[in-house]
């Protein structure tokens, strides 16, 4: 049995939807996504008869280009927008409020 026929086994839907989880796991760790490519582009220009870090190292820039802006595009807040209001919700009066109902509780449950 041959790769290819492994793969042609394989449902397209199955294929789809892992693409697809692949591709959210390389936007959202672009770096090591970024690096690991580089490498095995060099590995790949090496195995070819003549290694080339530069064009390895080019192609892991550009990958990192390509998943920062689909990163910025499909992403919540950006660099840009950290300030932008939330509605007037204040996260930080949240939680004060949630930690002392959550110690009321435990000096509750004491008794």
């Amino acid at each position: 049995m041959t790769a290819s026929t492994i793969i042609a086994d394989i449902p397209t839907g199955l294929i789809v939807v892992t693409g697809l989880v692949m591709l959210i796991l390389a936007v959202r760790f672009r770096g090591p996504m970024s690096i690991a490519f580089a490498i095995l582009c060099l590995f790949g220009t090496w195995n070819a008869g003549e290694a080339q870090p530069v064009l390895a190292a080019i192609m892991g820039i550009v990958l990192y280009g390509g998943l920062a802006i689909i990163g910025s595009i499909f992403g919540g807040r950006g660099e840009l927008d950290h300030e932008a209001r939330s509605g007037d919700y204040d996260y930080a009066a949240e939680q004060a409020r949630l930690a002392s109902e959550y110690h009321r509780r435990d000096r509750e449950s004491r008794f």
